[in-house]
């Protein structure tokens, strides 16, 4: 006598309570995998905005040592920012010489590279005159030899996730956004206005604006994008002898 067959069963309650509760882990799961990547979200926004407080106060922190520098040694400085590479660096002149009332800039922004300008006018001199190099005489006031500071306070320094967005000077007519940027500082106890903004995207709102005084050298730390202020054309930084 054959046995019966037994099949499973596919339907019933506790074909519908497994199936239930296989809903309901999945759920659970998806739902801490999201409380987890939030988290993660939240936690990677929060060192980034930690680092560019630092990054903000740190170049503060230079501006107001070149500044510093410039008065004790009775030399000329200048912060050379390259915004392509995202450094910036201390150099000195020993040159006094005259900035120009208004700076043109390149396209979009783009600051020109007055060493390699200088260079080129310098090996242009040479062609026109034919002499000898120790024959020459001495570089345009408006032309000064700059090199790179090396001092263990303030070594060259290579910005990562927090960039220097824009800068502005009221010689310019437009914030340098690329390209090179400079900040002057003079022996006689004053260097340029600025206002610098840094952050992590143009389109960011988490940026920090720093205010540069030219009669103090003092600066201002301002969390936020915020605008020059309404007498920055004023120019109280005199054109005079700077670099």
């Amino acid at each position: 006598m054959a046995r019966p067959v037994a099949y499973p069963r596919t339907s019933g309650p506790r074909a519908g309570t497994e199936a239930g509760f296989s809903l309901i882990e999945t759920l659970v799961v998806l739902a801490v995998i999201s409380l987890l990547t939030g988290g993660v979200v939240l936690g990677v926004r929060s060192l980034v905005k930690s680092e560019l407080r630092a990054q903000s106060g740190k170049l503060a922190a230079a501006i107001r040592y070149s500044y510093d520098r410039a008065i004790s040694t009775g030399s000329y400085f200048r912060l050379h920012f390259d915004l392509d590479q995202q450094t910036y660096r201390l150099e000195r002149s020993e040159a006094r010489v005259l900035l120009e009332q208004r700076e043109e800039s390149g396209r979009n922004g783009r600051g020109r590279d007055k060493d390699k300008e200088d260079k080129q006018a310098e090996d242009s001199e040479k062609r026109d005159t034919g002499l000898p190099p120790e024959l020459l005489p001495p570089p345009s006031p408006r032309r000064p030899k700059f090199s790179e500071y090396k001092d263990t306070t303030l070594p060259s320094v290579r910005m990562s996730r927090v960039h220097v967005l824009d800068l502005l000077t009221p010689r310019q007519s437009e914030p340098y956004k690329a390209g090179h940027a400079y900040l002057h500082f003079f022996p006689d106890g004053h260097t340029e206005r600025a206002v610098i903004h840094l952050g992590t995207d143009p389109n960011d709102d988490d940026q920090y604006t720093l205010f540069v005084h030219g009669l103090t050298g003092r600066v201002e730390v301002k969390s936020g994008r915020l605008p020059p202020p309404q007498d920055f054309d004023g120019r109280d930084t005199p054109t005079r002898g700077g670099s």
